[in-house]
């Protein structure tokens, strides 16, 4: 196993491929066998197979030229967006010219960008990461891949830690980029993009520039052409500082990560898929805010939540239950009690005293006796209702196709869907609207309307108020 391949010399620093495993072909030049066909010599050890995302921008092709001309098993994949129309697909053509003469696998997808970003309710640059991540895992497991390899450089490293900086991030968001994880490498991590520029020129490396890099619309490239230029001017080695910085902070963010599995190895145990961790132990740490980040992140909770999960430990409070997109989290009288999402949870089973958090909304019920003190709050975001015409467990769930209610104030049901063309509900507050149902009947459409059936009156006794908010 070669460890550290020195490919190419310039300046004061080589580039390299250092600590990849790597086994070259028996033929190390140019072209190579198809890494789908057997290696020629059977008892030689197989080679690691790498999957090279290649965009046809300078830091990708610089990366894929080290990998081919090293030797490498790898194939290329290259995404087409379609958000820069011709440009596009001229940056298709040249990585797929590349692979061909290169004799390299060449793996290539069209997305329609804009329209998953606008099913998602996400950004553009979001729904791209999404769309090539999860393209990326498709092809590894399809064709066996050891690791996924990206191009990310030393001055992209920078950029993150400014912006998650400029978000608020704590210690885990200022770590920078990972080198690695378990399916992926970054191998050009270490090395400036001035000194990719130079190994492109040296070994007339073709590559294309993106125009929209040029442009100021986004953050990074704010910091990219305004920011850091200003800071590089002022401050000597301001890059190589701020780099070892953040290598601080990761091996800062490596303790807190092992002494959390200490943690959890010495005051928590499994029950029927199920984590139970002490409430005690965490209310005797010396921080129960970043005790709990760091054991609860693991399971998709956000910050957010987990400050208010920390409200509710200093203020022993049980029986409420905090959700993120794969766990619910459920505060018991001497434990958290953390329980896996077998799908995407969706519908929330309501109880008269429940209280829930999720990424989305909070929600909290609360009985109240109607005396001579009651008003009705008249607020949209609260829902009040006759407790005795209900039937527990109440469900909160998504809008069906189909599902109607009797709008307050009116004598007979209308669809959902009349409903929302009657307020003029946008496409997209339509599908997150959310319903709170008793046995089979809709009682409130959260946030717009209750139904008439269930609203309190002065026969009432007892009124079950129910608090939404959307996050």
């Amino acid at each position: 196993m070669n460890t550290g391949i020195r490919v190419w010399g310039i300046g004061y620093r080589r580039l390299t491929l250092e600590g990849i495993p790597h086994t070259p072909y028996p033929n190390p030049q140019p072209p190579y066998p198809n890494p789908h066909t057997p290696i020629p010599n059977p008892q030689s050890p197989t080679p690691n197979y790498y999957l090279l995302a290649v965009s046809g921008g300078i830091d990708s092709m610089v990366m894929a030229h080290l990998f081919v001309n090293s030797g490498f098993k790898c194939a290329i994949a290259h995404c087409n967006f379609s958000l820069r129309g011709d440009e596009s697909d001229a940056d298709e053509e040249l990585v797929r010219t590349f692979a061909d003469e290169c004799g390299v696998p060449f793996h290539t997808i069209r997305f329609d960008t804009n329209r998953y970003a606008a099913e998602k309710k996400i950004s553009t640059q979001l729904a791209a990461r999404e769309l090539r991540y999860n393209w990326f895992e498709e092809l590894k497991n399809t064709y066996g891949f050891d690791k996924i390899v990206i191009a990310h450089n030393s001055d992209d490293n920078l950029e993150t830690f400014f912006i998650n900086l400029s978000r608020g991030a704590g210690l885990n968001g200022l770590t920078g980029i990972p080198k690695h994880t378990d399916n992926l490498i970054r191998p050009l991590l270490n090395f400036s993009r001035k000194e990719i520029e130079e190994y492109a020129v040296a070994n007339n490396v073709r590559y294309r520039e993106d125009s929209s890099n040029l442009s100021d619309k986004y953050l990074r490239n704010k910091l990219r052409h305004l920011v850091l230029p200003v800071l590089d001017g002022v401050i000597p080695s301001f890059r190589e500082k701020v780099l070892e910085s953040i290598g601080y902070l990761n091996q800062a963010n490596n303790f807190f990560e092992a002494e959390t599995e200490i943690f959890l190895h010495d005051n928590s145990f499994e029950k029927h898929n199920d984590i139970y961790i002490s409430l005690d132990k965490i209310r005797q740490s010396h921080s129960k805010e970043i005790r709990l980040f760091y054991i609860l992140k693991t399971y998709g909770f956000r910050r957010e939540t987990i400050e208010k999960i920390c409200e509710c430990v200093d203020k022993a409070v049980s029986g409420k239950q905090f959700f993120s997109s794969t766990h619910c989290l459920l505060i018991d009288r001497t434990h958290l009690i953390i329980s896996p999402a077998n799908e995407k949870t969706d519908s929330y089973v309501i109880d008269k005293d429940s209280v829930i958090y999720t990424d989305c909304f909070e929600l909290r019920c609360e009985t109240v006796e109607k005396d001579s003190a009651f008003q009705l709050l008249r607020n949209p975001n609260v829902g009040e209702f006759d407790l005795a015409k209900l039937t527990f467990p109440l469900i909160f769930r998504p809008c069906n196709e189909g599902d109607c209610f009797v709008p307050l104030g009116m004598k007979g049901h209308k669809k959902l869907s009349d409903f929302f063309i009657d307020l003029k509900l946008p496409v997209t507050e339509k599908k997150r609207q959310q319903v709170l149902v008793s046995g089979n009947d809709i009682i409130w459409v959260a946030g717009l309307r209750p139904d008439e059936r269930f609203k309190v009156t002065e026969n009432t006794r007892k009124v079950l108020r129910v608090w939404f908010k959307r996050n």
